[in-house]
């Protein structure tokens, strides 16, 4: 089975330190057959990463949300249509998301939808308190494209790794509660704890 390993770059990179980051990633990285590397950058960058990234093996990217909607009238919004050809992936329900920018079980699961219909493999975050409201509100076939990725659903854990026992019973519900999907764990990775 592939392992997928996702680099989530928030809003921390500005615009001027892009390309020195994707230089020293690129001049250090080393593919592997087994692991898939995403980088979940802003829609800002999605474009000139693409360029830098395209001859990287094992290497995709992923949009860090989109639109709930289809193209249309609504003001703002980046619709997943837009993106197939340039990213693989969509990283939707993000606590932060959630939490600052007040989406909702509605909004994420039109994310979820939207993002299928494109083509694209949506990245579901869930905790423990958000998972049965938010996958009862997909469709079996958005449910089986999706990828869940257990959150913990406060700020500090988010930063700091929860212990591993912790971390496996988690995954083993979300993964029960998607019919034994493999799920990826987000919260406080770091080198020193990443194994």
């Amino acid at each position: 089975m592939r392992k997928i390993v996702v680099a989530n770059w928030k809003a921390n990179l500005e615009p001027a330190h892009v390309e020195d980051w994707l230089h020293d990633f690129s001049g250090t990285y080393q593919p592997s057959a087994s692991v898939q590397v995403v980088l979940t950058v802003p829609f800002l960058y999605l474009e000139r990463v693409a360029k830098k990234i395209v001859d990287l093996e094992q290497v995709a990217l992923a949009a860090q949300g989109v639109s709930p909607f289809p193209p249309g009238g609504y003001t703002g919004a980046t619709p997943a249509a837009w993106l197939k050809g340039l990213v693989s992936y969509t990283l939707v329900g993000h606590r932060e998301r959630r939490h600052y920018f007040h989406e909702n079980i509605s909004s994420i699961a039109g994310q979820v939808r939207e993002s299928v219909a494109a083509g694209l493999q949506p990245i579901l975050c869930l905790d423990r308190g958000l998972k049965n409201a938010l996958l009862a509100a997909l469709d079996t076939d958005d449910l089986e494209q999706l990828i869940p990725a257990y959150t913990p659903a406060d700020a500090v854990q988010l930063e700091i790794a929860a212990a591993s026992d912790e971390i496996m019973n988690a995954a083993a519900s979300l993964s029960a509660s998607t019919g034994g999907r493999p799920v990826l764990y987000g919260g406080g990775v770091t080198p020193e704890n990443a194994a």
